[in-house]
């Protein structure tokens, strides 16, 4: 199990291929670096070295209950790229880790050759009512109801197996990440900041995605200077998962156009 030993705890990641071409994935919320496997499979060996990190107290992290910010992810995954001696790559952020990728581009763009929000956080953050809040703090540690949040997430569940790994890696989330990521969304605000990126940057989002709302992809996509967008028909908030192929294919080649 590779671990990068960074100033606050181990961070647990997967990598693959063998390639110049580095990308660096990062997960959203209840999810672990399983969530990229089936991109990940169907990256090409010989082109391409992907990295898919847990975040900091998540999937084989080390456990940690302080630092449960976007802020501090950011900063950690800095240390881990440095760790790791990545000088340039292409990040890739899903969900909440979109979230992620935008802070760590407004903090460090000269690193990155391309950023590519998946269904990303909105970038002024989470708009739940106090009811529906409730409700998804109440579903820490419980396996039905993170495997009710995780359904949410698709048009087209993934075969049994593997959403059973899905709720297993998001059940594992304890309080301190839980709550705490939950409390940092909702507080997340980068709306101003993104004109400053000059990164060429893509964002994609399937329009039977019932997570992010499209108001929240069409401000990441104005708000960014440099911004392409790709609206997936029929695919729900998890186009890695529901159409791994066809994910990858834009992925590459936004990344040689980049």
């Amino acid at each position: 199990m590779p671990l990068a030993q960074l100033a606050e705890f181990k961070m647990h990641y997967q990598d693959r291929g063998a390639g110049d071409e580095t990308v660096v994935f990062v997960p959203g919320f209840v999810s672990t670096h399983r969530w990229w496997l089936p991109a990940l499979e169907r990256l090409p060996g010989k082109s391409y070295r992907a990295y898919a990190v847990d975040l900091r107290g998540a999937g084989g992290s080390e456990r940690i209950d302080t630092g449960h910010t976007l802020a501090q992810y950011a900063d950690d995954l800095h240390q881990f790229v440095t760790a790791l001696g990545l000088s340039r790559f292409t990040l890739v952020g899903h969900s909440m880790g979109g979230g992620v990728a935008m802070q760590y581009a407004l903090g460090h763009q000269d690193r990155l050759k391309a950023l590519v929000l998946v269904d990303p956080l909105a970038p002024f953050g989470m708009r739940l009512t106090p009811e529906a809040t409730a409700w998804v703090n109440g579903q820490q540690g419980q396996p039905e109801g993170i495997r009710q949040i995780l359904l949410g997430a698709f048009a087209t569940p993934p075969e049994d197996s593997y959403l059973d790994q899905l709720v297993e890696d998001g059940v594992g989330w304890g309080k301190a990440i839980y709550l705490g990521t939950m409390d940092d969304m909702a507080r997340f605000d980068v709306t101003k900041q993104l004109a400053s990126i000059r990164t060429p940057t893509l964002v994609t989002w399937g329009d039977k995605d019932t997570v992010i709302p499209f108001e929240g992809i069409a401000a990441a996509f104005t708000a960014i200077p440099d911004c392409a967008l790709e609206v997936w028909h029929g695919v729900g908030h998890s186009a890695p998962i529901e159409i791994p192929e066809r994910f990858v294919e834009l992925l590459t080649r936004f990344i040689a156009e980049a």
